[in-house]
């Protein structure tokens, strides 16, 4: 929620200043109303607490409109934004602009309210009000609804600040705990699962049974209308209640509903609900859950496979060994090494570098990386020759694994490649191995000007000896392109301050080719720059 445009407070001022000037006349005046209309299209929320001073204003139509307008910013409000508006209240000192009696509203004046469209929004901003008094009369109102409207008004004050008011707002809530009020409860859980980390009053009870009543069997219905919401969070907290449940109507949701969960749910579902599933259910849905685009969820399918089904594992673990991602292989050749020590995994992904499918060949390359010995660079080195960038940046970091020290020359080679996938696999395995190729990646860097490549090399020459790197960094603020300029002013802060701690100071060359930069860059620092540069030197003299 982004806070209220200049445009905006700008219209809302005018109406004020109208407010106060019609205030004053001596007859029968109206104030003009389509600025609310453009205040409502605003849609800008926490604009809302400036509005509450025409919610008391003389004439029925600014009431109305107010109200309205406030109605309409607050339509499909989450529970989240909802709090940040009650924090908002609390936060704009100047809610009380002109001659408005907002501030100083008295608890009976609360009923009133209720004449005005819309009223349940309006009685419930009434509970953000600065006063107690006033937050506890608001509370014991809407207590007096009974559709859900009033609820998630009613959740927030559970931690108000004054005792009084939360309890009459626990006492509604309380009452409110029953199976026809389930659906709402869930749509504002969030406002339930915050009460875990508020610190004002004692709320366990509340929690474990809001959370109890949603577990029920009677509650399924609105468990899966969570799980099936557009809201993420809403999503992913139903489909845990159904995983807690441990019950037959919870998991026969969860078998329901798991494929069609997002990512973080799937993987719940994997973790926590196939325990609770026979042999028979497990059979059936883990060949989905080994194929799951999601990682973990594959994961921690192969340890149900290895664990429940010794029979079936051996031929699912060593299919799982030329899966795209490191993890699902580190995990099949884990439970292959447990049932079988012996096993020769190099071996094997040798004889799968012939595979056809260039998926399970880039797996194989790189399962030799992990695997395999240094004799075995020369096996992947003819399928640098394919023109396919995972295929190549495979075949990089395998190198780079196994005999990375004497593959440096082709690293470079790669390097200033143009793909920006292969030059970026390729200084990642230069890093660590730049010592004798500093002064070749330097006159690169000067000479070459593709983005991609000077960015790399840029990084590569951090790795340069600390006083040199300060001239290099330097050298980089007089560039042409200016995201090289910024990199350098980033890496020269970073310098200039472990420059303080550094235990041998630089030699009279690093200090005169260092003074030498400055006065060269002179321009693209500011003079209390300079002079913090220029100590630095004849401090290290």
């Amino acid at each position: 929620m982004k806070r209220p445009s200049k445009k905006t407070l700008e219209l809302i001022r005018k109406l004020h200043g109208e407010q106060s000037f019609l205030d004053k006349r001596v007859g029968r005046q109206e104030m003009p109303l389509q600025a609310f209309d453009a205040i409502a299209s605003s849609g800008e929320v926490l604009v809302i607490p400036y509005l509450t001073a025409f919610l008391l204003n003389r004439q029925i139509a600014v009431r109305e409109a107010a109200a309205r307008t406030i109605k309409r910013l607050m339509a499909g409000l989450t529970p989240v934004e909802l709090m940040r508006l009650d924090e908002a209240f609390r936060r704009c000192w100047s809610y009380g602009w002109g001659s408005s009696e907002w501030p100083d509203l008295k608890p009976a004046a609360i009923k009133q309210l209720w004449q005005l469209p819309d009223a349940i929004s309006i009685v419930g901003i009434t509970s953000f009000h600065g006063s107690g008094y006033i937050r506890d009369a608001a509370a014991k109102e809407l207590a007096g609804v009974s559709d859900g409207s009033e609820l998630p008004f009613l959740l927030i004050r559970l931690n108000d600040w004054v005792g009084a008011v939360r309890e009459s707002a626990a006492a509604a809530v309380w009452h409110r705990i029953r199976p026809e009020y389930a659906a709402h409860f869930l749509q504002n859980f969030q406002l339930i699962y915050r009460l875990r980390s508020c610190q004002r009053g004692r709320h366990e009870n509340i929690m474990m049974a809001v959370t109890t009543l949603l577990q029920e069997p009677e509650a399924v219905s609105v468990l899966r209308s969570g799980i099936l919401s557009g809201d993420s969070w809403l999503r992913r907290a139903a489909f845990q209640l159904a995983l807690a449940t441990q019950s037959e109507n919870g998991l026969a949701l969860i078998r329901e509903t798991w494929k069609v969960a997002d990512p973080v749910m799937r993987l719940q579902f994997a973790r926590q609900a196939l325990a609770h599933l026979d042999d028979d259910e497990l059979l059936l849905v883990l060949p989905g859950l080994v194929q799951d685009r999601f990682m973990p969820v594959r994961c921690e399918a192969l340890e149900v496979y290895a664990r429940r089904f010794p029979k079936e594992a051996p031929a699912v673990l060593t299919d799982a060994l030329l899966d795209p991602h490191v993890s699902v292989r580190a995990t099949a050749r884990y439970w292959i090494k447990a049932q079988n020590p012996e096993s020769d995994f190099a071996g094997f992904y040798r004889k799968a570098l012939e595979d056809a499918c260039l998926v399970r060949k880039r797996a194989a390359i790189l399962g030799l990386g992990e695997t395999g010995t240094a004799a075995d660079a020369e096996r992947v080195l003819g399928f640098n020759d394919i023109p396919v960038v995972k295929i190549r940046k495979a075949v990089i970091r395998t190198l780079a694994a196994l005999d990375g020290d004497r593959q440096v020359p082709r690293f470079i080679i790669a390097l200033t490649g143009r793909e920006p996938g292969i030059s970026n696999e390729a200084a990642r395995a230069l890093a660590g191995r730049t010592g004798a190729v500093l002064d070749e990646l330097h006159g690169l860097f000067r000479s070459r000007t593709e983005p991609h490549l000077r960015k790399n090399l840029f990084k590569l020459l951090m790795k340069l000896p600390f006083w040199t790197r300060g001239i290099f960094l330097f050298e980089t603020l007089r560039d042409q392109d200016e995201r090289i300029v910024e990199m350098g002013r980033s890496g020269l802060r970073i310098w200039l301050a472990r420059s303080r701690n550094m235990p041998s100071p630089p030699g009279e060359s690093d200090v005169r080719q260092l003074a030498a930069a400055l006065k060269a860059s002179s321009g693209m620092f500011s003079p209390c720059d300079i002079r913090e540069f220029e100590f630095l030197l004849q401090t290290n003299r």
